[in-house]
């Protein structure tokens, strides 16, 4: 059976870093699903087809996914992308640059991203469609549920658990069996030293909960 075609939705910022690793790991994008950028155009080289509709003219058999969205504290675009691509059948490829390490044992799970630099020690399990950004490093037995975001150079130290859709901020360190509730947000640079509630917002070293006015 032939290797399928992968095409990428959205065509940002995340999308060009997700297009680079890919070609450093031999694969290439066929074509790019943007409503924001004009049919024809290119991104790194890769035509954009056109928008969302453009899948029901491919089949699953022929095509993968790449989910290109990048994601923000309480975005839900990488998840409804993500939900988009398998309501129609489609399956999301896993990306990890060459340059990540990934321990044994090892989970990741579908449309998992693991980019440059991130180091995943043994017994991690990355559920579906979860970013671990550039740099990020995770130590034994962490969890990271699915369409959850660990942002450039995160530390967590073993057997944290994050839930779904929560966005950990850049350069935040999160200490040994801490929880992180469901759609949660951490403050980039925060050190978190207790267990962050489902929605809250928590910033600062040590990390405190916030209210949407204070941050």
């Amino acid at each position: 059976m032939a290797e399928r075609q992968l095409a990428m939705l959205a065509g940002g910022g995340h999308a060009r870093v997700l297009l680079d690793a890919l070609e450093r790991s031999g694969k290439r994008v066929s074509a790019i699903i943007d409503p924001a950028i004009a049919t024809g155009q290119h991104v790194f080289g890769v035509p954009v087809a056109g928008d969302d509709s453009w899948l029901d003219t491919v089949s699953s058999f022929d095509y993968a996914l790449v989910n290109g969205a990048g994601a923000l504290p309480h975005s839900i675009l990488r998840r409804r992308l993500y939900e988009c691509g398998k309501q129609r059948g489609f399956s999301f490829v896993r990306v990890v640059h060459p340059a990540a390490i990934i321990g044994g044992h090892v989970e990741l799970r579908e449309g998992a991203q693991i980019m440059a630099g991130a180091i995943l020690q043994c017994s991690i399990r990355v559920c579906a469609n979860v970013v671990i950004n550039t740099g990020a490093r995770l130590d034994h037995d962490c969890e990271i549920a699915e369409h959850a975001f660990v942002g450039p150079g995160v530390i967590l130290c073993g057997n944290v658990r994050v839930g779904p859709q929560a966005f950990i901020g850049a350069g935040a360190v999160v200490l040994p069996g801490i929880v992180i509730g469901a759609g949660s947000v951490i403050g980039a640079g925060a050190v978190v030293t207790r267990d962050v509630g489902e929605g809250e917002l928590v910033m600062g070293n040590p990390a405190v909960l916030k209210t949407d006015e204070q941050a």
